[in-house]
């Protein structure tokens, strides 16, 4: 009961600080839905800031009174300037009244969206092993500098996303995790349709926004735990804020930009490829419309509030972390360290063009009902041609490589974060508008287009390609929504109509078939006898079995007999490997001190451990060092396990 309220509150909490965002960011010249994605997205800055802060001053449950005085001054300005909420709430309900079956039918989705993300338990692999286990590391360190990881991936990157979810997982428990993930969903869908009715019509506007959120990869980390989602909603708050700036230029609009910026940044560094094109697109424009000695005239004139924004701006940018890693590992960001970013030639660019090119012929639901009910394997015709004509070209250049080797081409039609591409419309629709806007399009157009391609651009030619690049492209995709809009806009308005419902019709479809049929969180399969048999809410006991993907990964309940063996207040030494998921161990015993360490720091001083944990570790470690007497193992994997594990009792 206590983690009910608690978890309740801090949902408030988060509900207070959109509303507060809502209202700092209406215009009486925009639309409310823009309004509120822009103040949405100023919640997970705030959030973040405020988390990222008390770790860094390494008084983390700090951050609760500075979260309880920023809702206490969000409800006085709630209050003060009620009236704007009240007019959003008539705007909402207008819009449910005048589009009652789309409305519905988007409600019940991201409802259900919502739903999946508050109870079910997360199942991201990555965020098994780094994103959210990291989390209970600087929990239990007390600090963002770890120094004790089983991978570098949680002590190196960037946390501006990863940080949020302390907001649940302080509470030892799990639920709601992902729930800002699902913002930066909402987020981009509602900017989609505020920023298009600004230039285009209700119709094309609706459904540019339909485009954009059944987009299945999007969708599908709209219920992730990764860190993906939030550049695409950074990406498309600089749209937002960049033509607030061009219409009304001032220090509140600048700072905005300025912290979403730095945001994007902090939250995964491929968003570096879009920063640095749309700096200096917009940097461009900015001069161009509006003058060098306006813009001067601003930072003259509100000197005071910009240095302000500095302290923020150097936080949430990661720059602290930045020298950190610069210091102990010579590697900015930890892309080196871990091989994804490479030094290649153009036709690596060319090469991974290609193979993008390709995974955009993407039908779902289509490839996956042809696959599961007729045998029919698009993925594998698609890559059969790619190995066939593309292959004797490129080789392996700009391929990913595994220990055993490079990386094969191959797509996959699975409907899942981890595989899954972007539908029909990404190649039908958005590709052609971002090149319609950068020809036909006015200077704010071109730097929208010119920014996502040079990102694409930049992305294509930095990192190599592996399976799973899929979800680092989402930025590409989700932020074109103006582009889009712009581009169906120019439609002839005696085929207009009709296109249009076409285009409502199947993202419907396609939007209600991601959230069904997302395979990590099934609601249902291929058929009506599938869905009466166990879905995701069945299997996991509406939720209450957090260690659902736990056991069914390892093929065994070891999570739980840590947890019975090992008392709280022990101290236990894990040894891991990097991937592996370390994550359940801190939820089911926030009790316990795990320390992440090597064999080699452990054997030279084994007496401040009271367990040594090898877990999911192949390899044969010499304990004979140990006192036999004590050196007593209190549970083992099976003997057939492909993720063998150890639990030593050392005193």
């Amino acid at each position: 009961m206590p983690y009910l309220l608690t978890f309740l509150l801090f949902l408030i909490e988060i509900f207070l600080f959109c509303c507060g965002g809502l209202i700092f960011a209406y215009s009486s010249d925009r639309k409310i839905s823009e309004s509120l994605s822009v103040g949405i997205f100023l919640t997970l800055i705030l959030i973040s800031l405020v988390f990222q802060v008390g770790f860094l001053l390494e008084f983390p449950t700090g951050s609760i009174l500075l979260e309880i005085i920023l809702s206490v001054l969000n409800i006085k300005y709630i209050i003060l300037h009620r009236s704007i909420l009240k007019q959003a709430i008539r705007s909402i309900v207008q819009f449910i009244i005048h589009h009652k079956i789309i409305a519905g039918i988007i409600i019940s989705s991201w409802i259900y969206l919502f739903l999946l993300v508050a109870i079910i338990p997360p199942s991201n692999w990555d965020s098994m092993a780094y994103n959210l286990s990291r989390v209970y590391l600087f929990q239990q360190e007390n600090s963002l500098f770890l120094e004790n990881v089983t991978t570098i991936r949680q002590n190196m990157f960037v946390v501006g996303a990863d940080i949020l979810n302390h907001g649940f997982l302080r509470l030892n428990q799990d639920y709601g995790v992902g729930i800002f993930s699902w913002l930066a969903y909402i987020s981009v869908g509602l900017g989609t349709y505020g920023l298009s009715r600004s230039f285009a019509s209700s119709q094309v506007s609706l459904a540019t926004t339909l485009i954009i959120i059944s987009l299945p990869e999007f969708c599908f980390q709209a219920t992730s735990t990764k860190n993906d989602i939030f550049t695409a909603a950074s990406a498309f708050f600089c749209f937002i804020i960049s033509n607030r700036i061009l219409a009304r230029p001032n220090a509140k609009n600048i700072g905005m930009l300025l912290l979403g910026l730095a945001y994007g940044f902090s939250a995964k560094t491929t968003f570096l490829a879009f920063l640095v094109p749309f700096i200096l697109c917009f940097s461009a424009v900015l001069i161009f419309k509006v003058g060098i000695k306006k813009l001067y005239r601003i930072v003259i004139e509100n000197w005071l509030y910009l240095l302000i924004l500095i302290a923020p701006i150097i936080v949430i940018s990661q720059s602290w972390l930045f020298w950190h890693n610069a210091t102990i590992a010579n590697d900015l960001t930890g892309g080196k360290t871990i091989k994804i970013v490479r030094d290649g030639s153009s036709l690596g660019l060319l090469a991974n063009l290609v193979r993008y090119s390709f995974q955009s012929i993407h039908l779902f639901p289509l490839d996956y009902i042809a696959k599961g009910r007729l045998g029919i394997d698009l993925g594998e015709i698609l890559s059969n041609i790619y190995e066939q004509i593309f292959h004797p070209i490129f080789n392996n250049v700009a391929m990913g490589y595994r220990i055993s080797g490079p990386y094969s081409f191959k797509i996959k039609v699975l409907p899942h974060e981890d595989f899954s591409w972007y539908g029909f419309y990404a190649l039908a629709v958005i590709v052609p508008a971002i090149c319609w806007s950068l020809f036909k399009g006015n200077y704010w157009f071109k730097v929208q287009s010119l920014s996502l391609l040079g990102f694409i651009t930049i992305f294509s030619h930095k990192l190599v390609w592996t399976p799973w690049n899929n979800r680092y492209v989402t930025l590409f995709f989700a932020a074109s929504g103006a582009c889009v809009a712009f581009f169906l806009q120019q439609i002839p308005r005696k085929i207009q109509s009709k296109i249009l419902n076409g285009i409502k019709i199947t993202t419907l479809i396609i939007l209600i078939s991601a959230c069904v049929l997302n395979v990590s969180k099934p609601l249902g399969g291929l058929s009506i006898t599938e869905f009466f048999k166990p879905n995701i809410w069945s299997k996991t006991s509406w939720g209450s079995d957090r260690l659902y993907y736990a056991n069914k990964y390892h093929g065994d309940e070891r999570i739980e007999e840590f947890r019975n063996l090992v008392p709280d207040g022990s101290k236990v030494a894990l040894i891991a490997g990097r991937k592996s998921w370390i994550y359940h161990l801190y939820l089911v015993s926030p009790q316990v001190e795990i320390v992440p360490v090597s064999f080699a720091k452990f054997k030279s001083n084994p007496q401040v451990y009271d367990y040594l944990f090898l877990f999911d570790t192949e390899t044969e470690y010499d304990l004979t060092h140990l006192e036999t007497s004590k050196n007593i193992t209190v549970w083992s994997s099976p003997s057939d396990s492909s993720r063998p594990s150890k639990l030593i009792r050392l005193r």
